[in-house]
Order: C-alpha cells, then sequence, then structure tokens
C-alpha cells in the first residue's frame, strides 16, 4: 500500500483542518457542493482508503483523491496541503510500487519552464532550462537517514537579454555564471510522496516519483533586459534525480 495507516489518518486530520480558516456556512457553494459536505465526503473517502486492498486499491484511491479534489474546489487549500496529498496519491495505479528511499545523494537535472527558451542563442529552444546553459551542473541534495539533509551549490546564473532589432518579442540573451562552492544544511520530512525541506529560513514542499524528487518555483527564472528597463520571467520546476 503506497500509504501507511498513520500517514492516511494524518491526512484525514489535514483535511479537516485546511478548512478551519475557510467559510463552512451553508450558502458557501462551489459546483453546488458545499464546504461542509465536501469534508465530510473527504473525511468518509480516507476511512474508506484505511481499508484498501490490492483487488481494490485503484477505486478507492480515485475516490479519495477525487474527494480531495472536490474539497479543495469548495473551501481552498490556502497552504498546499490538499494538493501535496493528491500528489502523493499519483495515478492511484502503482499502489504495490514502493516509493524511492529519499537518503543518499540528489543531483539537479533539470529547470522546467511554461515555455521553451533559447537562452543559449544556438537557434534551438528547450523548455529544460538546464539544457541551454553550463551552469547548474553539479547542484546536490545528499539526504541523511537521522532527517538532515545538506544542498551543496557550486554555481548560480544571472540572465540578461536584448530585444532584436525590428521585433517586440524576440529576446536575445546572455548567461552570466558565477561559480562558488556553498553547503546549506537542511532538515527533512516524509509524507507519502511528499518530502518537506526546511532550510531554516524556506520551507519547500517536493514531490518524489521514483527516482525524480521535483519542486515548484513560482517565478524561479527570471531576466533583466541590459537596460535594466524590463523583466521576464517563467514558474519553473526544479527536477532532482537520485544518484
Amino acid at each position: 500500500m503506497k500509504l501507511s495507516t498513520q500517514i492516511l489518518l494524518y491526512t484525514l486530520l489535514l483535511s479537516f483542518l485546511s478548512c478551519e480558516d475557510e467559510p463552512i456556512e451553508g450558502d458557501f457553494l462551489t459546483g453546488g457542493l458545499t464546504c461542509e459536505l465536501a469534508l465530510a465526503n473527504t473525511a468518509q473517502a480516507a476511512l474508506n482508503f484505511l481499508s484498501v486492498n490490492d483487488d481494490n486499491y485503484t477505486q478507492l484511491c480515485t475516490a479519495y483523491r477525487n474527494a480531495l479534489q472536490a474539497q479543495i474546489q469548495a473551501c481552498g487549500d490556502s497552504d498546499a496541503s490538499l494538493q501535496i496529498v493528491i500528489n502523493g496519491l499519483g495515478d492511484c495505479t502503482n499502489n504495490n510500487q514502493e516509493a524511492t528511499a529519499v537518503e543518499g545523494t540528489w543531483l539537479l537535472t533539470a529547470w522546467l519552464g511554461e515555455e521553451p527558451i533559447d537562452l543559449n542563442n544556438d537557434g534551438t529552444a528547450s523548455d529544460n532550462f538546464l539544457d541551454e546553459m553550463d551552469c547548474y551542473e553539479n547542484e546536490t541534495i545528499v539526504f541523511d537517514i537521522d532527517g538532515t539533509a545538506v544542498s551543496m551549490s557550486t554555481s548560480y546564473a544571472s540572465f540578461i537579454f536584448d530585444i532584436e532589432v525590428g521585433t517586440t518579442d524576440q529576446l536575445t540573451y546572455t548567461i552570466e555564471c558565477e561559480f562558488e562552492d556553498e553547503n546549506t544544511n537542511m532538515t527533512w520530512s516524509q509524507i507519502g510522496n511528499s518530502v518537506t525541506i526546511d532550510d531554516g529560513t524556506n520551507v519547500s514542499d517536493f514531490i518524489l516519483n521514483g527516482n525524480q524528487l521535483s519542486v515548484f518555483i513560482p517565478e524561479g527564472f527570471f531576466a533583466f533586459s541590459s537596460d535594466f528597463t524590463a523583466t521576464t520571467t517563467q514558474d519553473l520546476t526544479f527536477v532532482y534525480t537520485k544518484q
């Protein structure tokens, strides 16, 4: 079973608490479903999921996932805790596949953007921005079994663009890569396929999928025009691969 009984009980409690600060009056409707009813449906689906077996896993997992999605629609999900549980359930088909152990070394292998960019100006754009530059090539996170981790940074980049003459949206980029040797001590915890990392300043929720660990970074990519009068941004998903 992908999630243990303890994890399911935790997520059930999380489902209730996530709407504590949201209105649950009977007239609060989204698509005809009140927040109060959505909470009750999620609670029942979670309880049903506690008795899951190989024969009914997909059915009960899907029902639980759908109930969580309906709760988000009706009640909101301000801290994204419900979405984390949904991500951990995955596609509800691989119930016998155990998640890859977090302990070990993970290498940053992708910056996945919303739209492909030709950062290195070779005429070919990519939505994996790391393929477009010689920077961030040895960024790792090393997880220890005791709940501690170390993030190792070897470089960082800044991005400058110029608008090509005769166009309004064609950009030519310049990448400035600076090398460094910086380690950051962190702590981590895992619930299902969700891995939470705390570096003492920021808390980030990563999703574990096989041998890949990913995190969504809003406006993680940003570039300045050469005269610093304009910027362009994209949301990024950082992907780490276990070594």
